[in-house]
């Protein structure tokens, strides 16, 4: 299944976007005095330095990422339940297009962020599960089981640590067709107007994305504080677009 992420940096602060990397590297350099060992603290330190000195559209860009595995993480979850997928689950990799050289400032932070990130995020909105198909013998709880506080949660090191790869997407296909349907689904977000014939291919992707029919385009913006906002009036017509369609899962939800 797709999982787009669609930003959109119309409707927020741009003043709070330039300042992303210097409040970003205060707020690390803060956790970094928490750190109770040299080595861990001098690792936070330089995330710190590398954080700040990254442009605030490679920010953008590594909060989308982030962004994404979540609900690419969410989506391995609930909708490749079935046995068919049982072997896929470990390793979970995550494939990246490369912007630039190898071990890049850019590829460096988000290694070490995007699992920060995405910890912080997941105690507020665990990584999903299913009561009815996600028991104790089920092959995605047996390899990421974890404990947190005496609760039952998952191991999102073991998920993610090490499992983060860029490549050249002229030389592997999955980049390929992602970047094809990226360019498609950014074509018919544009054409909210229906001017250029490539809204109707809106309704064809959304079958086939984890979004859900109340929220088709997956709209994220950059704030400094979390929260759930309208959508501009103008993406209503994705939702009309969409009607009452459903979505090609890849398991039923009858399957074990």
């Amino acid at each position: 299944m797709l999982v787009p992420i669609t930003v959109n940096l119309g409707f927020a602060d741009r003043k709070f976007i330039e300042t992303l990397p210097s409040e970003l590297r205060v707020v690390l350099e803060q956790e970094g005095q928490k750190c109770l060992y040299d080595q861990m603290r001098s690792n936070v330190s330089l995330l710190a330095k590398q954080s700040g000195n990254l442009s605030p559209d490679q920010l953008v860009r590594l909060t989308a990422y982030t962004v994404g595995v979540k609900k690419a993480l969410n989506a391995i979850s609930i909708f490749y339940h079935c046995p068919r997928f049982h072997a896929m689950y470990s390793p979970i990799r995550m494939v990246f297009d490369k912007t630039g050289a190898s071990n890049s400032r850019e590829e460096l932070v988000l290694k070490q962020i995007m699992f920060m990130w995405i910890m912080k995020w997941s105690e507020r909105e665990p990584i999903w599960t299913i009561k009815e198909i996600h028991t104790a013998d089920h092959p995605f709880i047996r390899l990421y089981r974890a404990s947190s506080e005496g609760k039952p949660a998952l191991d999102l090191s073991k998920m993610l640590r090490d499992r983060l790869e860029f490549r050249d997407s002229k030389a592997t296909w999955q980049l390929q067709i992602a970047d094809m349907l990226a360019w498609i689904w950014r074509s018919a977000i544009e054409d909210y107007q229906a001017t250029k014939g490539y809204l109707p291919l809106f309704r064809a992707l959304h079958v086939l994305t984890v979004l859900p029919n109340d929220q088709p385009v997956g709209l994220i913006s950059v704030a400094a504080v979390s929260q759930k906002v309208e959508a501009p009036a103008r993406f209503d017509i994705f939702r009309r677009t969409i009607g009452e369609s459903g979505k090609l899962l890849p398991c039923g939800w009858a399957d074990p």
